[in-house]
């Protein structure tokens, strides 16, 4: 018998959270990433300028109109907003495909263009779950009693909410978060169940023959 002990090395993978607004979203990506280890935000490029408090890496990398087009032109994001009337968005390649290297799973959020834009050029490494609210009576109490946004902006949100619930049937997960804890406990057990995956497992085979000839 020897002393070495086999280990099981992963690849990451990526999980795309959808909600129309009120959804409760970031509050369950909260709980996700307080809860579990190696999995992180996708940071995304934007030409908008810093807002006060924005730190470069962290809530985004801010870049030129000329970096953006270049990222285009190149294939290196996995998806982009880009508008003649506003600040281009995108999900730069490069930084997510080093942390699924290392076995780090990557969360994302982004709407239904999103989703089939990153599951055209990734496949099966993209897990897209949609957050549904028990009804759309619901969500706009949530909106309302949250008071930051003012009732025109309510009524704007509430106008693409149908819609977004609606793209739930397209989604690989669905997840009714009229409770958050269950919700949240429901995301985790998805990205766990994930992470064991045969296809996630790397070098499978040298894996067990290892085990089965340590004797």
């Amino acid at each position: 018998m020897t002393d070495s002990k086999c280990e099981m090395r992963r690849l990451g993978s990526m999980f795309i959270f959808a909600a129309p607004s009120g959804g409760g979203k970031s509050s369950i990506i909260k709980r996700v990433l307080g809860h579990l280890d190696n999995i992180q935000l996708s940071v995304s490029v934007t030409t908008r300028q810093p807002r006060d408090g924005e730190v470069e890496g962290k809530d985004y990398y801010f870049i030129s109109e000329e970096q953006f087009k270049k990222l285009i032109k190149d294939k290196q994001l996995y998806e982009y907003v880009d508008s003649d009337f506003g600040p281009k968005y995108g999900t730069p390649k490069a930084p997510v495909e080093e942390l699924l290297k290392q076995g780090k799973d990557v969360i994302l959020d982004l709407d239904y263009p999103g989703v089939q834009s990153l599951k055209a050029i990734a496949g099966d490494r993209v897990k897209a779950i949609a957050l549904l609210p028990p009804s759309i009576r619901v969500l706009k109490e949530r909106l309302v009693n949250r008071g930051t946004d003012a009732d025109d902006v309510i009524e704007r949100r509430m106008s693409m909410a149908e819609k977004r619930i609606r793209e739930s049937q397209f989604y690989d997960y669905v997840i009714m978060n009229d409770d958050l804890d269950k919700a949240a406990d429901e995301a985790i057990s998805i990205i766990k169940s994930t992470r064991v995956e045969r296809k996630n497992i790397c070098e499978l085979e040298e894996l067990i023959n290892q085990i089965v000839e340590d004797k």
